[in-house]
């Protein structure tokens, strides 16, 4: 009997403590990385919705692990019972995000520059029109007898920059990226590729008259070039792109979500870049701290997704801040830190797609 009983013992395997504690210290992680998120959006006074969705997705996967561990055998009923409120909360949470997230899309698409000028200038125009135009401390009203000699419309000041339909290729850089992927598209999966060489098309669909302009374009614009070569031309990426087209069918071209998450965060880059480009230079320490705060919370993703890409990303996003560190130039500090804003934004928003971080589980060893 004793040895009929220790065979089924060692028939059994109960769930190992080591891999509850890795489970544990995954909510740690989660829960810290939250509680930034909260913080530093509270500092900044702006929502990413890339950010909660990227967040969304990790936590449902946080979820689901902690979910399996309640009904595991060997786990006790009190560590059950307490892993159970943790889901509980997670769920809680899981069901805020994705309305948290539409609210801060809707607030990120809302009002351009150019929108708010026009509509203050049409309220005042408005204002004018229901009781007269004031002059020298006295209020005239229209009389249609008489011919005005100067114009009541106001002037409408210069859009610090304007969105076009046709990206301008001006250094060359898209027609290069592009021709990279074609040549690699042959044996290597290009989609992740292909992410972040539309983000240098969508850079290049604004044009500006200010004197910054081509700083503004050219420095992104070469940075997720050198992303893109790295993805494509050196290790991990070469390879795990090689591997992938075995086994996963060639991908080209980028869904509607994945398109209007690089749409809103160029958007971003650029509202951002206003006051450059009205020639009013914030104070470089001002953006340089913003860099830093959205470097911290700059997105890994979870244990399950192949992290030397992500490594890129996260280097990339370093360097252009310490360029903005390191730039005297007030205007190409500002643009430095944007950039790493930007990239950092964008990471989130590879996190946030499901394609993308499928791509990035499945190319792990």
């Amino acid at each position: 009997m004793e040895t009929n009983n220790q065979g089924c013992e060692d028939v059994s395997e109960p769930f190992k403590t080591e891999d509850l504690i890795d489970r544990l210290l995954l909510i740690v992680t989660l829960n810290s990385t939250l509680m930034h998120f909260l913080i530093s959006s509270q500092v900044d006074g702006y929502v990413d919705p890339d950010r909660v969705d990227s967040l969304a997705q990790g936590l449902i996967k946080t979820r689901s692990w902690i979910e399996e561990a309640t009904s595991a055998e060997g786990i006790p009923a009190s560590t059950s019972n307490i892993l159970s409120l943790i889901v509980k909360r997670l769920t809680q949470i899981e069901s805020i995000l994705p309305k948290l997230s539409e609210k801060a899309k809707r607030a990120e698409t809302s009002a351009t520059p150019a929108a708010e000028i026009l509509s203050l200038l049409e309220g005042e125009s408005k204002a004018a029109a229901s009781t007269g135009t004031t002059t020298g401390g006295q209020t005239s009203t229209s009389d249609p007898s008489l011919v005005s000699l100067v114009s009541d419309k106001p002037d409408v000041p210069r859009e610090p920059y304007k969105k076009v339909d046709v990206e301008n290729d001006e250094w060359g850089i898209i027609g290069q990226t592009t021709r990279l992927i074609e040549q690699y598209s042959k044996r290597c999966h290009v989609l992740i590729p292909t992410f972040w060489a539309e983000v240098i098309k969508e850079i290049h669909r604004y044009q500006s008259h200010s004197q910054y302009m081509g700083d503004v374009i050219e420095i992104p614009s070469r940075v997720l070039a050198k992303i893109v070569k790295g993805l494509l031309t050196e290790a991990p990426g070469a390879r795990l792109f090689q591997d992938l087209i075995k086994k996963r069918p060639q991908e080209t071209y980028l869904d509607a979500s994945e398109a209007e998450r690089i749409n809103r965060a160029v958007a971003k880059y650029f509202q951002g870049l206003e006051g450059v480009l009205t020639d009013n230079l914030p104070k470089p320490q001002d953006k340089i701290s913003e860099a830093h705060n959205a470097f911290d919370g700059f997105g890994w993703g979870g244990p399950e997704l192949e992290k030397r890409l992500i490594k890129r990303i996260n280097q990339q996003s370093e360097e252009a801040m310490q360029s903005a560190e390191a730039s005297t130039d007030p205007a190409r500090a500002a643009v430095y830190a944007e950039v790493t804003k930007l990239l950092c934004k964008l990471q989130h928003a590879v996190l946030a797609e499901p394609r993308m971080r499928q791509i990035l589980a499945e190319i792990k060893p």
